[in-house]
């Protein structure tokens, strides 16, 4: 027996004991058993759909960092400038 169909005998044998014996209420083998087989069919897509969202994702970021970054440096200013003019009036 090759390597390939020993490799494909185990994930049939595994498959078969948990259908065989009722267990098909372990949810995490059947979701482990289905990333097996479906992964390599699904994961293209998911990475043609999924660069355009993350490149706007962090388009939207950067843009929010320099609007908090001015945003930011404004209220500084003010702030200073508060903390002047007490500083002039509690010398009077």
């Amino acid at each position: 027996m090759s390597l390939i169909h020993l490799r494909k005998s185990v994930l049939t044998l595994h498959l078969r004991e948990m259908v065989e014996d009722g267990q098909t209420n372990n949810q995490l083998a059947i979701l482990g058993l289905g990333a097996i087989f479906f992964g390599p069919l699904v994961a293209p897509t998911i990475a043609k759909i999924g660069r355009p969202v993350v490149k706007s994702v962090i388009k939207n970021g950067l843009s929010l960092y320099e609007q908090s970054k001015t945003t930011v440096a404004e209220v500084g200013e003010e702030f200073a400038d508060n903390l002047a003019e007490v500083q002039t009036h509690r010398g009077d």
